[in-house]
C-alpha cells in the first residue's frame, strides 16, 4: 500500500507517460511486469502505484524512494532503469518530488488498487526552474481557497527537486463534483498567476489506480 502525507520522510518519482487509448493497457502491463521483476528489487525502493486516465491518454507511475541517492543510483544504472527497460512507447516525463503542501494539512491518503479511487493529477511545467518558489506561493493560496470544496477528499501538491515541475495529486468523491469545481474554480485568481509561471497540462479526465506494489522489506 502506498501512503501519501506531508511529513512522510520519502521522495516520490513521478513518471508521466503520454499514450493513446489502444496502447494504454499495453503500457500498464509493461509497467506492472517491470515493477514486479526489476523495480521493487532496487535498493531504497519503498512502494509504487500505477494510474491510468479514463480518457486513455495518460499513464502515471508514482514511486516512493527512501533517499535521493537511491533514486539517482537507480536511474544511472542502464541495466535496470525505466528509460532503458520500457520501450516502444513515448518516453515519460520523469522527475523526483517532495510534497510541498497537503489539504487537509494532516491528511493521509492510502492508495489502493481496484477500490474506485478517483485521482486528479494537476501537472505544471515551470517555464523556468527559478520560478518555482514564486509559483508555490500562489499554489499555497490556491490550496487555501479550495479547502472545503465539495467532493475534494484530500489533495497533496508535489514539487520537483530540480525546480522544473509541480504536480497536484487529489482524491475526489465523484467525476461530477470534479467537473462542477472545474466549471467554477474557487481558486481562479491564484491559478491565473500559476499559469503565468508554468504551462498547465490540464486534463478533464480523472485516473484510477490499477496496480500497487510494496517492497518486501516494508
Amino acid at each position: 500500500m502506498v501512503t501519501i502525507f506531508k511529513d512522510n520522510p520519502v521522495l516520490t518519482e513521478l513518471d508521466i507517460f503520454v499514450t493513446q487509448p489502444d496502447q494504454q493497457w499495453l503500457l500498464v502491463d509493461s509497467l506492472v511486469a517491470y515493477t514486479q521483476n526489476i523495480l521493487k528489487q532496487q535498493p531504497g525502493y519503498i512502494a509504487s502505484a500505477i494510474h491510468r486516465s479514463f480518457d486513455g491518454l495518460r499513464v502515471i507511475n508514482y514511486v516512493q524512494w527512501q533517499r535521493q541517492e537511491d533514486y539517482e543510483a537507480y536511474i544511472s544504472n542502464t541495466d535496470v532503469s525505466l528509460a532503458t527497460q520500457i520501450t516502444g512507447f513515448f518516453a515519460p516525463d520523469s522527475h523526483l518530488y517532495e510534497i510541498f503542501i497537503s489539504e487537509p494539512a494532516n491528511s493521509q491518503l492510502q492508495i489502493i488498487a481496484g477500490q474506485g479511487q478517483l485521482i486528479n493529477f494537476g501537472i505544471f511545467k515551470l517555464k523556468d526552474p527559478a520560478y518555482q518558489s514564486r509559483f508555490l506561493e500562489f499554489t499555497a493560496e490556491a490550496i487555501r481557497q479550495i479547502s472545503g470544496q465539495s467532493g475534494l477528499v484530500t489533495t497533496h501538491f508535489h514539487r520537483s527537486l530540480d525546480g522544473a515541475r509541480a504536480v497536484n495529486y487529489g482524491l475526489w468523491s465523484s467525476q461530477e463534483e470534479y467537473a462542477k469545481m472545474n466549471a467554477n474554480p474557487p481558486m481562479a485568481e491564484p491559478l491565473v498567476q500559476m499559469k503565468s509561471l508554468a504551462n498547465n497540462e490540464f486534463q478533464m479526465s480523472l485516473y484510477e489506480v490499477v496496480f500497487t506494489e510494496v517492497s518486501k522489506s516494508r
